[in-house]
């Protein structure tokens, strides 16, 4: 006898966004996956969401306590943002330099060296947030290459995108919109990554779960996605 195909859904519980497998189980089980925490749930196929729901309020306490310690686990961003800490721009690590006192604010390439230059003594948030403008600059400038050219491999393209700064997924898109959203993170980690998640949010304008056809689309336009995945998940 042959299994049902899985199928899969979006459900946001008590602020908790979660990803729900159907598949040949007896249980509700849920995963809190590295790096960001991101929460699965496998259920049985006739499992009633009601039943999920409650089951994930139920663990909403013990799912945050995991998610902090994977973040902390797996956070590779300084803590303060001081001179001689580690940052890494698309794969590559950089010796932090803080200028401070400096005639503008803003962030620039020297050798290996990022060099963050702060107006004043700004504490690490400020500082975070010059880093992250620089960030979000670069990608977008990437994203801007990257994903037209996947468009035109794949004749898949979005109405339009969006840069956020994303603690559980490396992106989405809206089956109905057609818009999707890059995590910012992805900056950080080399380009074949940033690829691979674009080609996986423009597969989810034809498919919405991520069941053989998804996965086709993959193997079709990127038969190594599978060695992309797994250095984002590393």
């Amino acid at each position: 006898m042959r299994n049902k195909m899985n199928r899969e859904m979006q459900i946001t519980v008590n602020g908790i966004d979660a990803t729900v497998v159907y598949k040949q189980v007896k249980n509700v089980r849920v995963t809190v996956l590295p790096p960001f925490g991101a929460v699965h749930v496998s259920a049985p196929f006739r499992c009633p969401e009601a039943l999920i729901r409650a089951f994930l309020a139920e663990k909403a306490d013990w799912i945050l306590k995991h998610q902090t310690a994977i973040r902390a686990k797996h956070a590779n961003e300084p803590t303060q943002y001081e001179s001689g800490e580690k940052v890494s721009l698309f794969g590559s690590a950089y010796t932090l330099i803080v200028l401070e006192h400096a005639q503008k604010s803003g962030v620039t390439l020297d050798g290996d060296r990022m060099i963050l230059s702060i107006r004043g003594d700004a504490d690490a948030e400020k500082r975070e947030a010059i880093l992250n403008d620089r960030y979000r600059e670069t990608l977008k400038t990437e994203i801007a290459h990257l994903l037209p050219l996947w468009s035109g491999k794949t004749g898949l393209v979005p109405s339009g995108y969006s840069v956020r700064n994303m603690t559980s997924r490396w992106g989405s898109c809206n089956t109905q919109t057609g818009h999707i959203t890059l995590n910012l993170q992805l900056v950080k980690y080399p380009l074949p990554c940033l690829e691979y998640v674009i080609l996986h949010e423009l597969a989810h304008l034809l498919v919405r779960g991520h069941g053989a056809d998804f996965k086709a689309i993959l193997d079709a336009h990127m038969p190594n996605w599978k060695d992309r995945k797994k250095l984002l998940n590393e």
